[in-house]
């Protein structure tokens, strides 16, 4: 019985995945690409509008303008970068909020790439960053599309909520690039029958749609 629950959950969420289609991201100046699901939200301009800083706007020049729900796009603490990691957002995409607006435990979940400017080399690049909370670093690197990238889990925490997931760093052609997940989760207290719990399944179908831009990954050049 268990192996056939285990089963159907992972049927729902191929069947679900399969309803969705594909979009393209290119990276400023061509340098990389991704494709990601048409349900995932851009963050790009919602920083961009909230932020006082009006350079690298090649990022959003890329991809048509998007309404995207602050809910998704602004959770407290850092989405389109690793927290502490000091980098330059090139590309951020979040799961849209609003499909768990009645299960608050999910607050946020993001799939960006960035890069680490004040990381001049290589040696500096995949130690990671000092200010980081590091829960975990892999010994193995993980390979996407071919480049090697060191791998880190880490995390943040406040009062009442958290994020944690992990990220990925490369030095390619004398650049520190960045690629993560980061899921935002709140600790409440809210009263038993009054919210859903948030099910393996919604965990399943989150992290399928930030994960396959992960793994499609590349770099151009």
């Amino acid at each position: 019985m268990k192996k056939l629950s285990i089963f159907l959950v992972c049927g729902l969420t191929a069947a679900t995945y399969a309803q969705t289609s594909l979009k393209t991201f290119t990276g400023p100046d061509g340098a990389f690409r991704f494709q990601y699901s048409d349900i995932l939200v851009n963050c790009i301009p919602a920083q961009k509008a909230a932020s006082s800083t009006e350079s690298d706007t090649s990022a959003i020049n890329s991809q048509p303008p998007v309404l995207s729900a602050p809910e998704s796009c602004l959770p407290q603490g850092s989405f389109c970068s690793g927290p502490g990691s000091d980098a330059r957002p090139l590309a951020c995409f979040a799961y849209p909020k609003e499909r768990f607006k009645d299960k608050p435990l999910f607050v946020s979940a993001t799939f960006f790439v960035s890069e680490i400017q004040n990381a001049r080399s290589e040696n500096m690049c995949l130690k990671g960053s000092s200010n980081w909370l590091v829960i975990k670093a892999e010994e193995q690197p993980t390979t996407i599309n071919h480049t090697r990238f060191k791998t880190f889990e880490i995390g943040d925490n406040w009062t009442g909520g958290g994020q944690d997931g992990p990220v990925y760093r490369a030095f390619h052609h004398n650049k520190c690039y960045e690629l993560g997940i980061q899921t935002f989760t709140s600790r409440g207290e809210y009263d038993p029958g009054t919210f859903k719990e948030f099910t393996k399944q919604d965990w399943s179908e989150v992290d399928s749609r930030l994960e396959q831009a992960l793994h499609s990954f590349v770099f151009l050049k």
